[in-house]
């Protein structure tokens, strides 16, 4: 079925305009004309018609309330179209008339609209030329490539700024994500949780770390640098003097970061194994959060980098101390806990290799705070097999 294009045209002479050829013309056309005698009819036409609208043609001598045919120095019409414009910023206006020279009837910033867009049609050279016009711009106006290239100018703009720090392609990646997110045609998706990582996140965290925002860090690291204001981070102690990431958006980076490091690699004992989830399933949910997270925080990075270039004062920023070794002397029993975590006496954790050496006396030569999640509340130090004496 032929794509149909709906007009409203406001024009005191429309009548005669849609005789018996104008009307075989928009036929041929495939357009379909509501018709207007004056800017009264046009606003009521705009507020009530309850189909889609994709395009609206006024002529330049038509009166704002009259039926009846205008003489050719009113403009009352065409100055509330004006008006209507403004109202309705999603339709194209197109004027066409039969005066050549408007300068007599209005001003020229009165026109400004039309002569920007280039939308000023005139009769004597026929109606085909305006109704190609105005098909070619409402099949681009309706395309995903122009509503995204303008829903979202800011983010994208975004991205290209963050390309250049980097020498990337994620506003490529993005905007063919977006587009094709729009027309429903996502496919393969998970070849882009790696790529997802290599041009956005590792780039993220490379750019940061060249500016002292953020240590010299992997990227799990830099995910959890970034959502801490004290803490550890890779065996090391770090206080940020102020906030780098917005709380709000902390979930937000743990969530990419997990995902998508998890989703880069294929393979048994994953945590999530999300790259078999997304191939198996198909899935484009799980790719289309990732994208619009992932536009969140680079909206995020992008303003914040550019406000912060100074490397010294980001360096200043945060402090780091390395959780040294404590000497020690003292000695225990290897034992193993109810829990299965192999420990010396209620301080010391230990990783055990030789299970034969539970229930040996040794002695400890030195040992460091204990940063395992899951054993550090029981046992706050930690000790290396290679730092004992077994006595």
């Amino acid at each position: 079925m032929d794509k149909i294009y709906r007009i409203i045209w406001a024009d005191d002479e429309i009548d005669a305009l849609l005789d018996e050829n104008g009307r075989a013309l928009i036929s041929k056309q495939h357009v379909e004309v509501i018709k207007c005698n004056n800017a009264a009819m046009l606003e009521e036409k705009l507020k009530n018609v309850n189909h889609r609208i994709d395009a609206v043609i006024v002529d330049a001598n038509f009166t704002a309330r009259d039926f009846t045919p205008s003489n050719e120095t009113i403009v009352s019409g065409l100055r509330k179209a004006m008006m209507l414009i403004g109202e309705y910023k999603h339709l194209p206006f197109y004027l066409y008339t039969q005066r050549v020279n408007l300068s007599d009837l209005v001003d020229e910033d009165e026109l400004s609209y039309f002569k920007d867009k280039d939308a000023i049609f005139f009769k004597s050279y026929g109606l085909t030329p305006l109704l190609d016009r105005i098909k070619s711009d409402v099949d681009k106006f309706n395309s995903a490539e122009f509503q995204i290239d303008n829903q979202f100018k800011n983010e994208l703009d975004y991205f290209q700024i963050f390309d250049k720090q980097c020498d990337g392609k994620s506003y490529d990646l993005i905007r063919e994500l977006l587009i094709q997110s729009r027309e429903g045609s996502l496919s393969g998706t998970e070849k882009y949780l790696n790529q997802f990582r290599t041009e956005i996140l590792d780039n993220m965290n490379t750019i940061a770390a060249r500016f002292g925002i953020v240590p010299e860090l992997s990227l799990n690291d830099f995910s959890r640098f970034l959502c801490l204001n004290e803490g550890e981070v890779k065996e090391k102690k770090y206080k940020l003097n102020k906030e780098v990431l917005p709380k709000a958006l902390h979930m937000l980076m743990q969530y990419v970061v997990r995902m998508v490091q998890d989703g880069s690699h294929k393979g048994p004992k994953l945590q999530y194994e999300v790259h078999q989830f997304v191939s198996e399933k198909k899935d484009t949910l799980i790719i289309q959060s990732l994208l619009f997270a992932i536009i969140e925080l680079v909206s995020w990075f992008v303003p914040y980098l550019e406000t912060n270039t100074d490397i010294q004062k980001n360096l200043a920023n945060w402090q780091t101390q390395d959780n040294k070794c404590v000497k020690n002397t003292e000695g225990g029993i290897i034992e193993k806990d109810e829990r299965g975590y192999y420990h010396i006496g209620s301080e010391y954790s230990l990783f055990l290799k030789k299970i034969d050496l539970v229930g040996k006396k040794v002695k400890i030569t030195k040992s460091k705070p204990n940063t395992n999640s899951s054993t550090k509340k029981y046992y706050p130090l930690f000790v290396r097999e290679e730092d004992l004496e077994i006595f």
